[in-house]
């Protein structure tokens, strides 16, 4: 016993983890610095505890390997995670002995513990450096074997050591039939002599090679090809040229016509040049960036100015003042959106006079959608011009005409509206005259009765004011608007119309003051138009109803609604209603939607119908609310 622990005390002097146990595998002594490594005692790992050393994961495969250590009696190298002091798991290499007996029994094993954890993560990181040169050349191999290009390598000698798939698929053969100098068979015999001359010079003076020649492929078709080739030296000192063979068959074809066409191009550049400045129209170019390079003679003959003062960007001088600014404006946002914007502007003729033109222009682009330059024509619409100024004058004499006959048609709703005041202005004149009778004079009530006379007086000339207003044939105003009261008269004089037709009118305003930009008169004409056409459409009943809105739409905007519980329009009509002499109804002309759209966006709104769930339809038009900073247009 005290011999044992005599054998103890030096193998706790030992620098290694040493550790032994009973014959059954029993635990029985742990040296110092196996202690001091897992920090626990003796005591805390005896007989079967130090499987409590042990990583979870390797428990079962441990006591497996030590059990059929212990039944074959012959020790083996065993590797587990086994936990440190720090509570860190580290790898280690468990390694035994038994002690046999004179019978060649185990009487005790001896081991010990080898810390391998820096080992196992140089191992790890070798099979992942490994693993990722392994792909590596991987990819290299996959990326040069697809490249659309044909790829290959070379011996300082000048012959092939390597050829990629695109290679082979090209000449249809197996690699041995192209490596070493067999590439030279598929060179197109004329080409070859020249080829090797370049070849073998720059493999003797250059580092790089650059040459043209043909291939034959599988199809045994010779096609052109671009070689380019570099000379490398790696760490080893080893030599080897890479390079790639590139396709430019139809490049080539392309270079060969360029030349051809040449000489025809120069011709035809002449031949175009004389019809441009021949042909009866105004032509012109300008750079990409928009700087006037080109103008023909027709033009320069009619502004009558020297090419030298309009070129780049001294155009600008022959447009009329007002519209300079507007053009420039216009064209920069063409040059900057690469998109064609036709435009109309006044240019000066050579004796002073201003005429309408219309700018076109289209954009030379090359392959890659960029503006090589811009190419235009100027169109004399000065006859346009005035046959719209006409047109606009017949529209406005129509519309001036359809009011007179819608106000006709409400003839006797007029009537009885001005009736009503002037029979009431009657009855309180005579009221008046009894009152200053003799004998029955009473000057409060005369002066009362006279009141009421001016009032129905008043009264009867607002009526007559409101319907001349809209009869009178008057240029428009754009001034500020009380869209309500204008409103307002348009409902009044409707009034009559509207309840012998049964009809009940909705106001959904906003409470605020409405005030906009725009003509009075033309404004209540689209108001009348609308409130009437929903009027005949809709027939009596207790629905019949005719709404009116007005709410505040985007910015500056205001939005007016006009909608009735008639029989509505067809969905396929919807877009069509606006259009000149369409109409759907059996007595009507068509003209009358078409003003209100002309009125509505000489005013810069928009007008649109909708239709109504379950029926009837809906009119929508904007209007520009009125600023205090705005001033007539």
């Amino acid at each position: 016993m005290e011999k044992q622990q005599d054998f103890d005390a030096i193998i706790d002097l030992i620098p290694a983890m040493a550790w032994s146990t009973t014959s059954d595998g029993m635990l029985d002594f742990a040296n110092q610095h196996f202690l001091e490594y897992i920090g626990m005692s003796l005591a805390d790992i005896a007989g079967e505890n130090f499987y409590r050393l042990f990583h979870p994961d390797d428990v079962d495969h441990l006591g497996s390997q030590w059990r059929s250590i212990m039944i074959s009696k012959t020790g083996r190298e065993v590797e587990g995670r086994i936990r440190r002091a720090d509570g860190d798991y580290r790898w280690c290499s468990l390694r035994q002995k038994p002690k046999l007996d004179h019978d060649g029994n185990v009487a005790r094993w001896y081991g010990v513990v080898l810390d391998i954890e820096d080992r196992k993560q140089a191992e790890n990181a070798l099979k992942e450096t490994k693993s990722a040169l392994a792909a590596s050349e991987e990819n290299l191999r996959l990326i040069i074997n697809s490249l659309p290009v044909l790829v290959w390598s070379a011996r300082p000698d000048g012959s092939a050591d390597f050829v990629n798939k695109s290679w082979l698929d090209y000449a249809g053969l197996p690699a041995e039939r192209i490596l070493d100098w067999g590439f030279l068979d598929l060179y197109h015999p004329d080409d070859i002599p020249g080829m090797v001359e370049i070849w073998k010079r720059d493999l003797a003076h250059s580092d790089h090679t650059q040459l043209k020649g043909r291939i034959r492929g599988r199809d045994g078709q010779y096609r052109w090809f671009y070689f380019s080739g570099r000379k490398l030296t790696d760490a080893n000192g080893v030599v080897r040229w890479f390079g790639v063979n590139i396709d430019i068959e139809n490049l080539q074809f392309a270079e060969n016509a360029l030349r051809e066409s040449e000489t025809a191009l120069r011709e035809s550049e002449h031949k175009l040049n004389l019809i441009i400045n021949t042909i009866p129209a105004m032509a012109w170019s300008c750079t990409s960036d928009g700087q006037l390079e080109y103008w023909n003679k027709n033009l320069i003959d009619f502004v009558g100015l020297p090419f030298e003062e309009i070129v780049g960007f001294g155009f600008y001088r022959m447009f009329h003042p007002d519209d300079v600014e507007r053009m420039r404006t216009s064209w920069e946002d063409v040059v900057a959106t690469r998109q064609p914007n036709p435009v109309d502007a006044r240019i000066r003729r050579f004796d002073g006079e201003y005429r309408w033109f219309n700018l076109r222009q289209s954009p030379l682009l090359d392959a890659q959608g960029n503006v090589v330059r811009w190419y235009g024509i100027v169109v004399d619409i000065e006859d346009r011009k005035r046959a719209e100024e006409s047109l606009r004058q017949s529209q406005s004499h129509l519309a001036q005409v359809t009011r007179v006959t819608t106000i006709g048609e409400l003839a006797v709703s007029i009537a009885h509206e001005i009736n009503q005041p002037l029979m009431a202005a009657v009855t309180n004149a005579g009221t008046c005259l009894r009152w200053l009778q003799d004998g029955h004079t009473d000057l409060e009530q005369a002066r009362l009765a006279a009141e009421r006379v001016v009032t129905d007086g008043h009264r009867a000339g607002e009526i007559v004011t409101s319907i001349r207003a809209m009869a009178q044939k008057s240029p428009a105003r754009m001034e500020k608007t009380d869209f309500k009261k204008a409103l307002g008269d348009v409902l009044f004089l409707l009034r009559e119309e509207l309840q012998s037709r049964g009809l009940q009118v909705a106001l959904d305003l906003t409470p605020e003051p409405v005030d906009i930009l725009g003509d009075r008169t033309q404004l209540q004409q689209v108001l009348l138009n609308l409130i009437m056409n929903g009027a005949e459409a809709t027939p009596q009943g207790s629905e019949a109803v005719i709404r009116v809105a007005c709410r505040r739409g985007n910015e500056g905007e205001v939005e007016v609604r006009v909608s009735d519980t008639g029989k509505g329009i067809p969905p396929e009509q919807l877009d069509r209603v606006f259009e000149p002499f369409f109409t759907t109804k059996s007595d009507g002309i068509g003209m009358g939607l078409s003003i209100c759209r002309s009125i509505v966006e000489a005013h810069g709104g928009r007008i649109w119908a909708t239709a109504n769930h379950p029926h009837g339809s809906s009119f929508l038009f904007t209007l520009s609310r009125f600023k205090e900073t705005a001033v007539d247009r």
